[in-house]
């Protein structure tokens, strides 16, 4: 299976970075093709609108990316939760998605992984299920780490490893 894993923290070494290193580490281990893309510390410019209301296609970047996602069969999404949702530099690629909306519907895996202070990831999930119920994707997992100092955070990185190892690739054609 072809595994996407975007990126969107902006500090680094960040937690939902080691979580999705792991998960790309885990669906390696079991044979999948994985690409991560780093939206965090490379983000890609937010979506407009001309005066018309008509939308601005992306650059060359964010078509690029929207390629891969359209070309790939899971999709993973790993974000710190900042005020109650997403990084911004996440969410400007789910912005972008409406350019491809209808291309990236259906036959789709989505996981997320996300970090926090708290234990409260409620309205985190409800964004992210919103998306994947609109898309008509499959919610394939999480790894949700909270209190994620140095000590806590020791098993999460494993969970996410395991999760990634489970998708297990299909025979090679």
């Amino acid at each position: 299976m072809k595994f996407l894993v975007i990126t969107g923290s902006a500090h680094q070494p960040g937690a939902s970075t080691l979580l999705a290193e792991q998960l790309a580490a885990g669906a390696k281990e079991a044979g999948n093709d994985v690409e991560t893309i780093d939206v965090g510390l490379h983000p890609v410019a937010p979506l407009h609108y001309d005066a018309d209301n008509h939308l601005i296609p992306g650059d060359d970047r964010i078509e690029g990316l929207l390629d891969k996602m359209v070309s790939s069969d899971i999709l993973a999404f790993a974000t710190p939760m900042h005020y109650f949702g997403m990084s911004a530099q996440l969410k400007s690629v789910v912005d972008h998605m409406i350019e491809r909306d209808q291309d990236l519907h259906g036959d789709k895996q989505a996981i997320l992984l996300a970090t926090a202070d708290s234990d409260n990831f409620d309205p985190l999930k409800s964004e992210f299920k919103a998306i994947v119920d609109h898309m008509g994707w499959t919610y394939a997992g999480q790894v949700l780490a909270a209190h994620t100092y140095a000590d806590h955070l020791r098993f999460y990185p494993q969970i996410a490893f395991e999760l990634g190892k489970s998708f297990v690739a299909s025979e090679a054609v």
